[in-house]
């Protein structure tokens, strides 16, 4: 059972990436699908029920839109712009993947505009598409005074301020246009837990410093698509964007690549905590991973990734979360099927799109898309040579 779940803020937020009494540390930019979990598990914990359940992170969304999703890490920009005033981040995938293929002796993939002027990868952001124009996302923050309260009196404690930073609760358009932030994302529930949908809908605050007065949310679920005829379209034209790019490069004299089978990315859409043979930390999903996953045989092209920490704090216990070493939000592995996708193996990929990957997947962690719509605005001209 996939829901679709948006959020809106009644009231600053808070989501600090460690443990919450500490000052000056910036807020996630969006909803952690922990945060979902632990609200519902304070509400009835079945061990069985949350095992299986997939509580996704909420990323903030604009007035209109139906999605937003993290910005894979091919994404390019012109140097010395924060893209509000330019043109909107441009995909790297294809032609860098097309372009090491040829092995060029000595040349590297160092993309220039028409000036001369190079492009740099786009600082962590999320995105969404509108009239087929990648558009980028973010929330504003500010700092919040509160006065410590003195336990044994219950008054104001002489000379004790804090100031966290948080979410506003409300956030401006591109006309100015003020609007109640918002954010969007997806949970998957089993079949039997409609006690949880019910359970979703009264959660009334998220996140840190409840006691404070932060936290103050409203939940509205509703059905969900599947994703799964989708899924198989966007691999099809992901691998047509690949041989037209191969061709490209073959018509200017390069190496005679012919991109047969398909070729498919795995976007990770949140934080992945990934072990090899089971303990080992990793920040790549091997070919071997990916056959144990699936079943599939593939080569990886290339993987562009970053490195994150994970940690986090036990509210009820008063305890920190062990922390792991994780691959970042935004990274993409590229992988291709010389011999093709059978039906069988599309299914598979349905069902690690499903599921996700590594540990913790039911805080949230692990969230994957197969073939992301952004490496889908494919360019084989040359808007970034």
């Amino acid at each position: 059972m996939l829901l679709d779940v948006t959020i809106t803020a009644e009231g600053p937020l808070a989501f600090p990436e460690r443990r919450f009494g500490e000052q000056f540390r910036p807020s996630l930019g969006y909803i952690p699908g922990g945060a979902i979990y632990a609200a519902l598990g304070t509400r009835g914990f079945d061990a069985q029920l949350f095992r299986e359940m997939r509580c996704h992170n909420a990323y903030p969304v604009a007035l209109g839109d139906d999605w937003s999703r993290p910005l894979p890490m091919s994404a390019l920009r012109r140097k010395g712009k924060d893209g509000k005033d330019d043109e909107p981040p441009q995909d790297s995938l294809v032609r860098r993947v097309c372009w090491e293929e040829q092995q060029p002796a000595g040349l590297i993939y160092t993309p220039t505009d028409d000036n001369g002027r190079a492009w740099e990868v786009v600082k962590h952001s999320f995105y969404t598409i509108r009239n087929g124009k990648v558009e980028t996302l973010s929330m504003a923050q500010r700092v919040l005074t509160r006065v410590a309260i003195d336990r044994q009196r219950s008054t104001a404690a002489h000379g004790r301020l804090y100031s966290p930073l948080v979410l506003n609760e409300v956030q401006c358009g591109d006309d100015n246009t003020p609007y109640p932030t918002t954010f969007r994302g997806t949970i998957r529930l089993p079949a039997t837990a409609q006690h949880l949908r019910t359970a979703l809908a009264t959660i009334d605050a998220l996140g840190a410093r409840q006691t404070s007065g932060l936290g103050g949310v409203t939940i509205q679920v509703a059905d969900a698509q599947e994703d799964d005829d989708g899924m198989k379209q966007r691999i099809e034209t992901f691998t047509k964007c690949f041989r037209e790019q191969a061709k490209t490069y073959r018509d200017l004299g390069g190496e005679k690549w012919m991109v047969r089978g398909h070729v498919f990315s795995i976007n990770l859409l949140s934080d992945a905590i990934l072990r090899e043979q089971g303990w080992l930390p990793t920040q790549e999903l091997s070919p071997a991973a990916l056959q144990e996953l699936t079943g599939i045989q593939a080569r990886l092209l290339r993987s562009f990734t970053n490195t994150a920490v994970i940690g986090g704090w036990h509210a009820k216990w008063r305890q920190p979360k062990p922390t792991a070493l994780a691959t970042s939000m935004g990274s993409v592995f590229v992988f291709h099927a010389e011999q093709g996708l059978s039906e069988q193996d599309f299914a598979a990929l349905a069902r690690l799109q499903h599921d996700g990957i590594g540990e913790r997947r039911s805080e949230g962690f692990g969230q994957v898309r197969i073939c992301d719509d952004f490496h889908l605005l494919c360019k084989t001209g040359d808007s970034a040579k």
